[in-house]
């Protein structure tokens, strides 16, 4: 009876983490769809450090919301892992692993970003010309680690929505995989650096976001009062937590 208590406990955080992660994408998306051209491509020039001066608390509270997000999304892996898993696929197995030490990365790198890039600029707005061609020439931030960070649970949530397909619900599949496919093309934007790309998946994201919050809260929920109810019903409506 433990386990189903501890069953009932991991879906309804999963459900939880679910509505932080989804509130603060949302927030995130909408503040990347107003970030200046030169910050969003992540490519260090004069143009970057002008624009990042109005834009900075803006880039600062994306990145605690990314790390807020990101670590909401553990407690989402571990609710469908333990969900799933009872009967254990080997490849979903690898791929939460996988995701989780993404997200890990995620989290490293948005904390860095936000302490580390208002840093910079302050630097290059009060140093001479040449501290600004070190600052530019070393950069303020890899963009090729969104190839974790965002790229390892985008390839998790789009395995997910194929392998659930049968108990997920239609939109919260096409959603799920939306976000996925969404994930692993963000990447492809800051890789080559191509803008329209990038405020496309965030304009996407104000609406697909709130719909996969939703649909995918209520699944879990649903899972969580079914299972209860099968529970109670086993045990003739008395639990006992012993």
């Amino acid at each position: 009876m433990k386990k189903d208590f501890f069953y009932f406990s991991v879906l309804k955080v999963g459900a939880f983490s679910v509505v932080i992660t989804g509130v603060c994408f949302f927030i995130i998306a909408i503040c990347a769809l107003f970030a200046p051209k030169a910050v969003a491509s992540y490519v260090t020039s004069t143009a970057y450090f002008d624009e990042f001066m109005w834009y900075q608390e803006y880039f600062i509270l994306i990145k605690y919301l990314m790390f807020v997000a990101f670590a909401a999304m553990i407690g989402f892996i571990i609710s469908i892992y333990y969900h799933k898993c009872r009967p254990q696929n080997g490849l979903f197995i690898l791929l939460s692993v996988l995701a989780i030490l993404g997200i890990g990365i995620g989290m490293l790198q948005s904390i860095t970003d936000a302490t580390r890039v208002p840093h910079l600029a302050q630097e290059y707005e009060n140093s001479s010309d040449i501290i600004r061609h070190v600052i530019i020439a070393f950069g303020v931030a890899n963009p090729a680690i969104y190839m974790l960070s965002l790229g390892l649970p985008g390839l998790w949530l789009i395995f997910l929505n194929i392998w659930m397909r049968k108990e997920f619900s239609l939109f919260l599949v096409l959603s799920g995989f939306a976000w996925g496919i969404g994930s692993v093309v963000t990447v492809i934007g800051h890789l080559f650096v191509i803008l329209p790309i990038i405020h496309f998946i965030a304009f996407g994201a104000v609406f697909g976001v709130p719909v996969w919050t939703y649909l995918q809260t209520k699944f879990l929920l649903k899972c969580r009062k079914d299972a209860m109810a099968k529970s109670l019903s086993d045990t003739g409506g008395y639990y006992d937590t012993h």
